[in-house]
């Protein structure tokens, strides 16, 4: 063998040693994970579980640290999650309510393509339900469906909830006009109960509505779930009342387009792990949510049904909305 061919040989297995002792090592230091919302809520709350229990199924040393990015309703802390160094070192929890903004406004304006996330593992998708208050004139899923005028409760048109519930009326035939300007559900609750309006779309099995339902002021009339929630047997589902479709308020942990698959499936294992975890279970069983895990190819399949509603839908909203 010449020189420079044994030069390069040299090289070359030097190079394949180094990449095969990058992956093997990985990670080497702590992992950053995004909240795209505030502390203290949903999101901020299961993040932080799974931080603190992801330590013992990552190499000794290594911590996730929540880091909280918010802004936009979420869109700061996705866009700044989408544009992040694609190393595996920042990874972070994913709110399906982001995907409709690059559908709408293009994925160059929106700053990020949802779709095109990586994605690393479902963390919970909890089931929409439409919710009535006790004394609502509505009786069932029939009436709201004659009715000339049915009115939803949103954060903002065009934002957040709004884009489940225009789905979710489009799909079951129910008449959609909105009442808006709540900041989220602590006052979209109370402006239910006072009768503001008549549906509210939120996650059936959610901490917030349980006590509501066990004392009969909200009263659901269709959950939106694969299955029958665990708080309301008794309510039949979209599919069984012949609707084919499904929506949850969706939670699926992501990292940036193009991270090495090799790390993926480090992390991906890593929080699998974790979210079988004896500690994390009881910390979100004592915090009422309920949740339903599960691996990335469970994660992709929930983007790719939910990026499918989106688009079906996209023309009919830009229209709603205006835009041209």
């Amino acid at each position: 063998m010449n020189h420079s061919l044994r030069t390069v040989m040299i090289g070359f297995t030097a190079l394949l040693l180094f990449s095969t002792a990058s992956y093997a090592e990985f990670p080497e230091r702590n992992i950053t994970s995004i909240v795209t919302f505030s502390p203290g809520g949903g999101f901020d709350t299961i993040s932080r579980a799974i931080s603190r229990n992801i330590e013992k199924y990552l190499p000794k040393g290594i911590k996730a640290i929540v880091k909280n990015v918010t802004g936009a309703g979420g869109v700061t802390g996705t866009v700044f999650l989408y544009r992040s160094r694609p190393d595996g070192y920042t990874i972070g929890q994913m709110y399906g309510g982001m995907m409709p903004v690059p559908f709408l406004r293009g994925a160059k304006k929106a700053g990020y393509d949802f779709e095109k996330f990586t994605w690393l593992a479902r963390v919970g998708g909890e089931p929409y339900a439409l919710l009535l208050r006790k004394d609502s004139r509505f009786k069932s899923l029939e009436e709201l469906q004659k009715s000339e005028r049915v009115t939803w409760g949103v954060e903002a048109i065009g934002a957040g909830r709004w884009f489940d519930a225009f789905i979710a009326a489009k799909e079951l035939g129910v008449p959609f006009q909105v009442v808006s300007g709540y900041r989220g559900t602590g006052e979209n609750l109370p402006g239910l109960l006072r009768g503001d309006y008549d549906v509210f779309l939120q996650p059936i099995d959610h901490p917030s509505i349980v006590p509501y339902l066990g004392t009969g002021e909200i009263r659901p009339v269709l959950t939106l779930g694969p299955k029958r929630a665990l708080n309301a047997p008794d309510v039949r589902t979209a599919r069984e009342a012949g609707y084919n479709f499904t929506l949850s308020s969706s939670r699926h942990m992501a990292a940036p387009p193009g991270t090495p698959a090799k790390r993926v499936k480090v992390l991906e294992q890593a929080l699998l792990k974790t979210m079988a975890d004896k500690e994390y279970n009881a910390f979100i069983k004592k915090s009422g949510l309920v949740l339903d895990p599960g691996d990335s190819r469970r994660a992709n399949k929930d983007i790719s049904d939910l990026a499918a509603l989106y688009r079906k839908y996209t023309p009919d909203m830009r229209e709603t909305l205006g835009m041209k």
